[in-house]
């Protein structure tokens, strides 16, 4: 067991090794590393390989806090993999995490952050988080609460499945003349980021720059990793969704819509043919991403919205960190309970 050399990775060795892990996430894709290149992030993939194959592996985003000094990212990564038999779980995690806090001693890097893409309630996993010294993060980033749907029954079934008001409000578009195509261009993603800055300012949140959603689509939509779906009456697109897709889940990852036209229900027929699409393809699930935790959180509305088309409510372990530079993280985690 050692770790592999940075030149024998390729994108399908990394890919189909990820894809073999029972917790695999695009957000660890070697598309998405690229994608946070592309941003400017520095990124890391590091594999441990026996035998000649990668048996765990992760890919590790430095972000900068300002002042020279970063924190280390890996979003849904794991140290662990599951796999694995036992010992070898806990011998190729602790290899990667050396490798990690190597790379922190040459980055003025805060501290190392995780969250795994596993439910709460794996005791197996946590406790070896925790005897490799990490703790629960001082910020969270990715949601600690998804909605997952199963997408191997037909979409007839599904539609019955749902609220009646979601129903209704899918068949309402359709009535109402909205047509739902798939982007076949690259320069479509420019009415999406239209529509956000609509969303954004109707509903007062800080939506990513338009550099980031143009650049994300420009570099997962060629490797087949992202869709962009457009509701459309007559000629102008009036919403959007952008679906990642990775073995075979498909994740609702960002939506928007225009301040007109909101009551003709264009976002419900978007998620519906979606849903259907990803079913004839041969997904297994539809992964509808942050839900809110408790009733009045920010993301309640959003929420409702979601919890329309059925699925079944899930929580992760959350964000862990290690602390690789005490002093830098005390402070860190000081002005973070502030904010």
């Amino acid at each position: 067991m050692r770790i592999c050399p940075q030149n024998s990775l390729t994108a399908n060795s990394w890919d189909t090794a990820l894809l073999a892990k029972p917790d695999a996430n695009f957000l660890q894709s070697w598309a998405w590393g690229d994608f946070q290149t592309r941003l400017g992030n520095k990124v890391w993939r590091l594999a441990v390989e026996a035998n000649g194959q990668i048996i765990n592996q992760i890919q590790v985003i430095k972000l900068s806090l300002g002042f020279g000094w970063s924190v280390l990212y890996a979003p849904k990564g794991n140290l662990v993999n599951k796999a694995l038999s036992a010992s070898d779980q806990q011998a190729s995690a602790k290899l990667l995490l050396q490798e990690i806090i190597q790379l922190g001693s040459h980055e003025k890097v805060v501290c190392f952050r995780i969250d795994p893409h596993i439910a709460v309630g794996d005791k197996i996993v946590a406790s070896i988080y925790r005897s490799l010294g990490f703790q629960i993060g001082s910020k969270s980033v990715q949601p600690k609460h998804s909605l997952m749907l199963s997408i191997n029954q037909n979409p007839a079934t599904l539609l019955q499945r749902m609220k009646p008001k979601t129903r209704y409000n899918i068949r309402l578009a359709e009535k109402k003349g909205i047509k739902v195509k798939l982007a076949t261009e690259l320069d479509d993603i420019k009415h999406f980021i239209r529509l956000t800055h609509q969303t954004a300012d109707r509903d007062r949140f800080k939506a990513h720059s338009d550099n980031y959603y143009a650049t994300q689509f420009r570099c997962l939509a060629p490797q087949g990793m992202q869709d962009l779906f457009l509701a459309y009456l007559g000629p102008d697109p009036i919403a959007g969704i952008l679906i990642n897709k990775f073995g075979q889940t498909a994740t609702y990852v960002h939506g928007a819509s225009g301040n007109d036209f909101r009551n003709l229900m264009a976002p419900h027929l978007l998620q519906f043919s979606a849903i259907k699409k990803y079913h004839e393809d041969g997904f297994k699930e539809y992964d509808f991403w942050g839900i809110s935790p408790y009733p009045h959180h920010p993301w309640a509305g959003l929420t409702r919205f979601k919890e329309g088309f059925g699925g079944q409510k899930t929580e992760y372990i959350g964000t862990l960190e290690l602390p690789l530079h005490p002093l830098m993280y005390r402070f860190y985690t000081l002005i973070n309970r502030l904010r």
